[in-house]
């Protein structure tokens, strides 16, 4: 198909025979194709297919040019609504009448000082910044909303006890990002809370800033490829980008941004961001289509054909951006959809053994952040630094930290002993992981692997199969928690052990007797059969099409339906062996071959009721025979597997090795490097 462009925006540009610069490990073919849909075309249901293509030119400019035309649409969209982001599309627009409602409700959401204040604090910034001396932003809310600010609480540093969480990875980010552009917004004015001039103010959480920014270039996104708190990352970093004053500032935000970006790239299958993920809710992981970075998403690349969120926390600043430009590469990457075998790893997070070579310690209360951010409060290698912390700031009423009030008077060595017998509770599940997805052009399978096995999850994702932004499949040990997890989606009561090697995944789940005593005694499936082409149900296997792609589970527990829609398969018992396969019409033929190839293949597992190691081998067709049990090595053909940490970046458009600080990566032609000793960004499309 000749690349092409109409008036009505539609542009379907071909990513190349070669897309030669995108070539490397992890690669396969490199036959790329995308539709990239805007105005019209990229909102309601639909939009433009991928299509083919032997072009081997791509005209960054119409991409671009095409995202700005999405950008407008998303806008009016937003416009047509009635939330404060709505309001700020508005004034963008010029068009529909500003309604003061929503920003007083905001600022009375800041002034109560309530979990989640942060959020709206980098959306009245945004407001003040772009539109704080436009005629139709009513001047006694504008002098309102500056009250607002100077007296708003930034750090836990400061006197005062409310109900606002300030150390989760994004929280930081946001609070931080809110005390910098607050003072230089209003440099000569006092803030309340602390005492501080705003220019003073500013110069105090400059350093907080630079030390996330070095955590995320060094060390990944803790709350990794999280398709909820993205976006909170993306809000407060185009905050910074677009109205910053301190170039430093606004140069490493944007390199924290083209990070997250990248993620997003390289790692979004038909628009769905169906990786593991450090966070997820629910309703993130049950639909593609109900994830909050989707707008994003399609904004940038047009991927999902429609937008979903109109007024959405990641999508509208980035609609209203003036500052952030994405690089070519990235605008590359996420096209990049059609080679016939992509295998991407990478490495996000420290361990605790890690940390004092990197200057991490465990009595600095700065430090003692950076544990929390990596949720890990309750750790026995963190607890008495947490103690410390709660008792100089008196959160003692914070939920977070209230359990630890009858270990409150406890010595060290005791308080140690105690998290250290509750440890699949209290360990930290932020901390290492290496993260392994592999794809096709009709199916994507992706997981942690070896990621805290047996431990809590309260909201991390596993692993998930995925053929389409519905149609996905994946397991968890079901908590009663419910939302903020571990819950029966969100999280897992406890983390499986899993072992990957590009099409096939074996899942193994062993809760520890106290996570037993605790939680539900079984596991499931949430497998959407409704959301798929056809479904066939052979023996332990369960088989789907949706398209051209497959997708095989099996559960060594005899699993059942339950349920009025027929989404969720039971196995009872907290010990299981899940295998998942995909595959696709190009490679393993029609869906009856691939049902009878894997149906078939050898596979064994032993000791499922106990009396040693869980243990699974499988055939797996196409693979190879793999091998791997609870606590011990992982084998393909009885070579050693994943037998040790993955580099930061091993994909086809960067290899990055652990802790180094230059980070390259090329695709289509176009490069993008980022330097974290030197503070520069460079790239084609800046």
């Amino acid at each position: 198909m000749q690349a092409r462009r109409t008036r009505a925006g539609l542009v379907v540009t071909a990513l190349g025979a070669a897309l030669a610069g995108c070539g490397g490990a992890g690669g396969g073919g490199g036959l790329v194709a995308a539709a990239v849909t805007s105005g019209a075309a990229g909102v309601g249901s639909g939009g433009a297919a991928p299509a083919t293509s032997a072009t081997s030119t791509i005209d960054f400019a119409a991409l671009t040019a095409d995202m700005e035309g999405r950008k407008q649409v998303y806008l009016q969209l937003s416009g047509a609504g009635s939330g404060y982001y709505a309001q700020l599309a508005r004034l963008e627009l010029g068009s529909a009448p500003f309604e003061r409602a929503p920003v007083d409700d905001l600022l009375d959401f800041m002034d109560a000082r309530k979990d989640t204040a942060d959020f709206k604090a980098t959306a009245l910034l945004r407001l003040l910044f772009l539109h704080g001396s436009n005629p139709a932003l009513p001047p006694d809310l504008v002098a309102r909303a500056k009250r607002t600010l100077l007296s708003f609480r930034y750090r836990l540093e400061d006197p005062g006890q409310d109900e606002m969480v300030f150390w989760s990875e994004n929280h930081y980010l946001m609070f931080a990002a809110a005390e910098l552009l607050a003072g230089e917004l209003y440099p000569q004015e006092v803030f309340t809370a602390s005492g501080l001039t705003g220019q003073e103010l500013a110069r105090r959480a400059r350093p907080r800033l630079l030390r996330w920014f070095r955590e995320r270039m060094l060390w990944g996104y803790s709350e990794w490829c999280s398709p909820v708190y993205y976006p909170h990352d993306v809000a407060p970093l185009l905050n910074l980008i677009d109205f910053s004053g301190d170039a430093e500032v606004r140069t490493r935000a944007a390199m924290a941004l083209d990070l997250l970006l990248f993620d997003l790239a390289r790692l979004t299958h038909r628009g769905n961001l169906g990786t593991s993920a450090g966070r997820s809710y629910e309703e993130q992981k049950l639909s593609g289509s109900g994830q909050s970075v989707g707008d994003l998403v399609q904004l940038i690349w047009g991927t999902r054909g429609k937008f979903v969120s109109p007024g959405s926390t990641g999508a509208t600043p980035f609609a209203t951006s003036r500052g952030y430009r994405v690089p070519h590469a990235l605008l590359a990457i996420g096209l990049d959809k059609q080679r016939d075998r992509f295998v991407d790893r990478a490495r996000v997070g420290l361990r605790y053994a890690e940390a004092a070579g990197e200057g991490i310690g465990l009595s600095d209360h700065q430090d003692g952040m950076f544990w929390w951010r990596s949720g890990a409060y309750l750790a026995p290698e963190t607890i008495e630094l947490t103690r410390d912390m709660v008792e100089t700031w008196d959160l003692w009423h914070q939920a977070w930290f209230a359990p630890l009030r009858p270990l409150r008077n406890l010595p060290g060595p005791l308080l140690r002993a105690a998290l250290g017998a509750v440890g699949p509770v209290s360990q930290g599940t932020l901390l290492a992981a290496n993260t392994y997805c592999f794809r096709t052009p009709d199916a994507q399978l992706a997981s942690a692997i070896d990621y805290a096995p047996g431990r809590v999850a309260f909201q991390q994702h596993a692993w998930q199969a995925t053929l389409d932004l519905d149609a996905v499949v994946f397991t968890t040990h079901p908590g009663i928690f419910g939302r903020q997890g571990p819950g029966p989606w969100t999280g897992s009561a406890s983390l499986p052990r899993i072992t990957q090697h590009e099409d096939v995944a074996l899942i193994l789940y062993d809760a520890p007797p106290l996570l037993r005593a605790v939680f539900p005694q079984s596991t499931h499936a949430w497998f959407p059969r409704a959301r798929f082409d056809e479904v066939r149900e052979r023996g332990p296997w369960v088989c789907a099409r949706k398209g051209k792609g497959y997708v095989a589970l099996f559960s060594a527990v005899q699993a059942s339906w339950i349920g009025t829609a027929g989404e969720e398969l039971v196995a009872h018992g907290t010990r299981n062996a899940w295998i998942c396969q995909v595959g696709r019409e190009a490679e393993d033929g029609s869906f009856a071959d691939f049902v009878d190839a894997v149906t078939r293949a050898p596979l064994d597992v032993q000791n499922l009721s106990g009396g040693g190691p869980l243990t699974v081998e499988y055939d797996a067709p196409g693979v190879g025979l793999l091998r791997t049990s609870w606590g011990g090595a992982s084998t393909l053909g009885g070579a050693p597997l994943h037998a040790a940490d993955f580099p930061r970046f091993d994909s086809p458009y960067a290899q990055h090795a652990w802790g180094e600080e230059r980070f390259e990566v090329r695709c289509a032609g176009a490069a993008l490097t980022l330097d974290q000793s030197a503070g520069t960004r460079a790239g084609d499309g800046l």
